[in-house]
């Protein structure tokens, strides 16, 4: 690729980005020792790819959040996000269209 990214790559940046947590450009770069601009284009690329979502509530401002992980129940098909909201709760997960226990995630 032509443009220097710092050393970093768009997979590290996506891994260091917990779901549903909103983050800045200013607070990845600073996260990965990297310039704002390098830490832009791997962010830009994500949303392109649809893998965290892009929201500037201001000019100059922008706010990049992590989509939650995607699950897929073996016995339906059925396709769904899972939102932790408290530890008890996460521990069991059921699918909502058919209620087939999912296996438990370490």
């Amino acid at each position: 690729m032509a443009n220097s990214n710092d050393g970093v790559d768009a997979d590290a940046v996506y891994e260091a980005m917990d779901p549903l947590e909103p983050y800045t450009t200013g607070e990845l770069a600073a996260r990965f020792a990297a310039s704002r601009a390098a830490i832009r284009r791997l962010l830009d690329s994500l949303a392109g790819d649809e893998r965290i979502r892009k929201k500037e509530p201001e000019p100059d401002r922008t706010i990049w959040i992590r989509e939650p992980p995607t699950h897929e129940c073996p016995s339906c098909d059925e396709r769904f996000e899972v939102k932790h909201f408290h530890p008890t709760f996460q521990a069991v997960q059921y699918c909502p269209a058919c209620g087939t226990r999912l296996r438990r995630r370490a």
